[in-house]
């Protein structure tokens, strides 16, 4: 019997802890010829000598910023970053898709009071563009903000200038991003172990009461021959 109760409690605990295909994202983005670019994980030596960085410093930035992607013009006046963070909201929101007109336009103002929104590839992302000026001159700072998959993500542009540069402007909109869905397979798979583990415990449960039913009788029994012996 206690062999039979642990076998249901294996069971048991295999069907629990089993979870569906995690969810996730994917993006692609293509510059033009004549930036040099990394993705998170990439050999950083490339990139790291133009921006006159050691790799490790340029490994600690990619950490430090969230960065899954960084790109840099051959003249290193423009620049493209993408960066990824989670909160609360991002968690709750899940995908920008799902926000209402309302609920877009005050997440826009929450990011800035001269955003505005814009579509690209089917997702929306808030525009927030500034201008700056430093002792190196005046440069523009470009961002699209979008959620996915639980996630806030910032396309971030740098150009000299007063405007955004038609470079900037041109690799955004080959930029795609999508919240991946589990795998029809795995669900399929996910949900055939799920049927036989019901199936398993449902046979071992039959079993144990049977054998439960069993031991009760024998018990009575015996309890009825000694009180006739007596």
């Amino acid at each position: 019997m206690k062999y039979r109760i642990l076998t249901v409690i294996i069971v048991l605990l295999t069907i629990l802890n089993m979870t569906v295909s995690a969810l996730g994202y994917e993006y692609s983005i293509t510059p033009s010829d004549n930036f040099t670019f990394a993705k998170q994980g990439d050999d950083l030596t490339q990139i790291a000598k133009k921006l006159n960085m050691t790799t490790d410093d340029l490994n600690k930035y990619f950490s430090d910023n969230k960065l899954i992607y960084l790109a840099v013009s051959d003249d290193v006046k423009s620049q493209i970053k993408i960066s990824v963070t989670e909160d609360e909201f991002s968690k709750k929101v899940n995908d920008i898709s799902l926000l209402d007109d309302n609920a877009l336009n005050n997440f826009a103002k929450s990011l800035s009071s001269d955003s505005s929104i814009v579509t690209n590839n089917d997702r929306k992302f808030v525009l927030v563009n500034d201008t700056h000026k430093d002792s190196g001159g005046i440069y523009t700072v470009t961002q699209y903000i979008t959620i996915c998959d639980g996630k806030t993500f910032y396309f971030i542009g740098y150009n000299d200038g007063k405007d955004i540069s038609k470079e900037i402007t041109s690799v955004f909109k080959t930029f795609t991003l999508n919240q991946q869905q589990s795998d029809s397979t795995d669900n399929n798979v996910f949900s055939i172990v799920i049927i036989i583990g019901i199936v398993v415990f449902s046979v071992i449960a039959i079993i144990m009461v049977i054998g439960i039913i069993r031991l009760k009788i024998k018990d009575y029994k015996e309890s009825k021959d000694e009180k006739i012996e007596n």
